[in-house]
């Protein structure tokens, strides 16, 4: 378990309010972590990159199905795939999907209410689906470009 700091919240209420202690997790495990990044016809929370390996991270309070599909489709962009939710709501993954994310190689990370400390909760496994692999300098090299054309 790691400690990513207090919390300065006990309930997450949006989704984005786990924005950061997801990203702090795996950017003290040497990661960079970008926010909204496309993957198919989804928009990944965060897309974790470290030493050539990607690691697509949907956040979820609510809606397990929706949740599994997405992360499904991130398997075609990125090497692992995580499911992120507070702890409270990870028995609701576990009850009706825990199986089936094992058999698809979806990971599960829980983050504690009080603490803010992210727990591994099922390990993903490497995606045999990638067809197009996200990386960092693509990513990069696709939001520079995009930039010049925002700019007047």
């Amino acid at each position: 378990m790691e400690n990513t700091g207090s919390c300065k919240i006990h309930s997450f209420y949006r989704e984005w309010e786990l924005t950061k202690p997801v990203s702090d997790y795996f950017k003290k495990e040497g990661y960079v972590v970008k926010k909204e990044v496309k993957i198919g016809y989804c928009r990944a929370d965060l897309v974790a990159f470290r030493n050539g390996i990607t690691v697509a991270i949907e956040l979820k309070l609510a809606g397990w199905k929706k949740a599994i599909t997405q992360a499904r489709n991130y398997q075609l962009g990125a090497d692992y795939v995580y499911i992120a939710s507070p702890l409270m709501k990870v028995d609701i993954f576990l009850r009706k999907a825990k199986m089936f994310m094992k058999n698809e190689g979806i990971g599960l990370l829980a983050i504690n209410e009080k603490t803010c400390n992210v727990i591994r909760i099922i390990e993903p496994k490497k995606s045999k689906k990638v067809l197009g692999k996200i990386t960092l300098v693509e990513l990069e090299r696709y939001q520079n470009r995009e930039s010049k054309y925002l700019h007047f």
